[in-house]
């Protein structure tokens, strides 16, 4: 117990010197960035419903700000002001679209990045005539900004828009995750994907300097520690930040944080020192899966953390860790194909061996 309290102290202060360098000003202005959606559409067309679906809110905090309900004639898109996204949503049931597609012409010249969302599909002779007309009527509009939706269903309003939104304004994302509770999770998910997908790629891409005798050694290791852990600490502090603690105490977010994700980084020694008895050129593929493995357990156990305030319980780290190892597998499998490798070692499959990056 003595050694792994020691440890675990060890590498919070490689975690703490990694967070120290992080600028709060930074993340500040991002979270507190102006952000306003605008929902277009006749009345009856599902504009509020929609709105709290997706958004959970209708109303907007302060005027001009966060939700912006309009109609959709001439004077609509003058009258909801500054926008970040916007949803034209279009009664399927209603046979005049002309009102919506001169609208739609109008968000076109604004350059507003905005969706064409179907309700009320289910008063059609078959739900599928909806997206048929969306297709019709606004040929030219991306097919991944137009959907068909209940927004009185909100679990199945969020699979089929949060993606694709996040994908459509990512200056944006901490802000909406800032103002947005029902947008979190998806935010958090993934700020995850991406920060175990950076160190899975500078995992790689440092093991190369280790092929070159003594210098390479060096340089690989510290890299490797220098860089994955700052990447980690980076999303813990992101996280932090969107589900409401003061990024200016970063002290108080270290021990807040660090008990609860510090078991992921115990495994880090272990999972590298088995990599590393691989020829270097083999052991760079596996080193990238566990650091992916690794930043992927270390976020959600932050996430689950923030969302719910108490540390994962062993059911669902144990899934964590399943997902890590999955993950492991179908980065494996996609590097061996790109470059060429032949079949790797498994990987660790001892409970938290997915999480052992820096």
């Amino acid at each position: 117990m003595l050694q792994r309290t020691t440890r675990l102290f060890g590498l919070g202060r490689y975690f703490w010197d990694a967070l120290r360098e992080i600028n709060p000003n930074d993340l500040r202005t991002e979270l507190e960035r102006p952000v306003t959606i605008g929902l277009f559409g006749r009345p009856g067309s599902g504009r509020h419903t929609l709105a709290q679906a997706l958004l959970g809110q209708d109303q907007p905090d302060l005027p001009g700000r966060t939700v912006s309900i309009n109609d959709v004639d001439g004077a609509a898109l003058a009258a909801a002001g500054r926008l970040d996204v916007a949803f034209l949503l279009v009664d399927a049931a209603e046979p005049d679209w002309s009102a919506e597609r001169s609208l739609a012409a109008r968000l076109n010249a604004s350059g507003l990045p905005y969706f064409v969302v179907a309700t009320h599909a289910d008063e059609l002779p078959s739900p599928n005539q909806a997206a048929t007309a969306i297709r019709a009527q606004f040929p030219t509009h991306p097919p991944e900004l137009t959907a068909v939706v209940d927004p009185r269903n909100e679990g199945e309003t969020r699979v089929r828009l949060v993606g694709p939104l996040l994908k459509a304004v990512p200056p944006i994302r901490l802000a909406l995750a800032a103002r947005f509770p029902t947008l979190r999770p998806a935010i958090a998910n993934e700020l995850i994907r991406e920060a175990s997908l950076a160190n899975a790629q500078f995992a790689l891409m440092s093991s190369l300097p280790a092929l070159i005798p003594v210098l390479g050694f060096f340089l690989g290791g510290m890299a490797d520690i220098l860089v994955l852990t700052k990447n980690q600490a980076m999303l813990v502090f992101k996280l932090a930040a969107i589900y409401g603690r003061n990024v200016d105490d970063k002290m108080a977010i270290l021990r807040e944080i660090m008990p609860v994700i510090g078991g992921a980084f115990l495994w880090r020694t272990a999972a590298r020192t088995a990599v590393s008895l691989a020829p270097a050129p083999v052991a760079a593929i596996p080193k990238a899966a566990i650091a992916y493995g690794g930043t992927y357990l270390v976020g959600q156990s932050a996430r689950y953390y923030y969302e719910r305030g108490d540390r994962p319980p062993p059911d669902v780290l144990r899934s964590f860790q399943a997902d890590a190892r999955h993950m492991y597998g179908q980065l494996n499998d996609t590097l061996k194909r790109r470059f060429g490798r032949p079949e790797l070692p498994a990987g660790p499959d001892e409970p938290g061996a997915g999480a052992a990056s820096a």
